[in-house]
């Protein structure tokens, strides 16, 4: 044998001893952080050394059975968001809920109340499809929360006139085609309504001026222009809307 195998082979013997000292060492650990009990569990390595490090601590409270066994942290408890009280009066109804602080009043309206005649146009304030009155003043309900009503009374197209009969704004706007596609037509007769019970006799400007808050793709305001002007002439006649 050459001295070059020679030393080879006593490499090989040297390595395969380290390896058989090593798994003697860790299996001796082993059965002593298991306790050298009948029927012990292994346990890791890693675990042994961690464990015969500290005797006196936690671990070996543990393996005694005094310790309560180890468990994962609970997890934070979901917040939920608040609610506010609001209480408002809403077509002669008086109605008092629980709603979210950030919940737009065109939406309480729409979906809690179910008063669909309150339009969702543009969600800018620009439209004024979501108009209603709000103690007798037009308001955009896209544009303010729902708790801001409380105390109030607001009115909806719904609630304009009683059911099966029409307000002299609305005959007006019947009788002179004032719409077409008629999305916009809850927030106009609205907002008109509250114009006329402080302008009664109002002049063609003042008219054009109060509904421009009212966006109307359909008509060229023509029609709507001269419905609004029908209608103060019968609430001139007949008395106020």
């Amino acid at each position: 044998m050459t001295g070059r195998a020679r030393a080879l082979q006593q490499c090989l013997y040297g390595a395969a001893i380290v390896v058989l000292l090593a798994g003697l060492c860790g299996a001796c650990l082993i059965g002593r952080a298991a306790g050298d009990g009948a029927g012990a569990r292994p346990q890791p390595l890693a675990a042994a050394f961690v464990r015969q490090g500290a005797p006196g601590g936690v671990w070996a409270a543990r393996r005694a059975g005094r310790a309560p066994p180890r468990s994962r942290p609970a997890p934070a408890p979901r917040v939920e968001r608040g609610s506010l009280p609001l209480s408002l009066t809403v077509n002669g109804t008086r109605e008092s809920r629980s709603v979210e602080p950030r919940l737009l009043l065109v939406d309480f309206l729409r979906d809690d109340l179910r008063l669909t005649g309150v339009h969702v146009g543009c969600d800018t304030s620009h439209c004024g499809a979501c108009t209603v009155l709000l103690d007798g003043r037009p308001v955009k309900s896209c544009t303010m929360f729902a708790v801001q009503a409380d105390g109030a009374e607001i009115v909806t197209i719904e609630g304009l006139s009683p059911v099966g009969t029409m307000s002299p704004v609305q005959e007006a706007f019947k009788d002179n085609h004032g719409l077409q596609c008629g999305y916009c037509t809850p927030g106009v007769i609205l907002a008109a309504t509250a114009f006329l019970r402080e302008r009664p006799s109002p002049t063609e400007d003042e008219i054009r001026t109060a509904v421009s808050g009212n966006l109307c793709r359909c008509t060229g305001y023509q029609n709507i222009v001269r419905s609004v002007a029908a209608a103060a002439v019968k609430m001139a006649s007949d008395g106020p809307a």
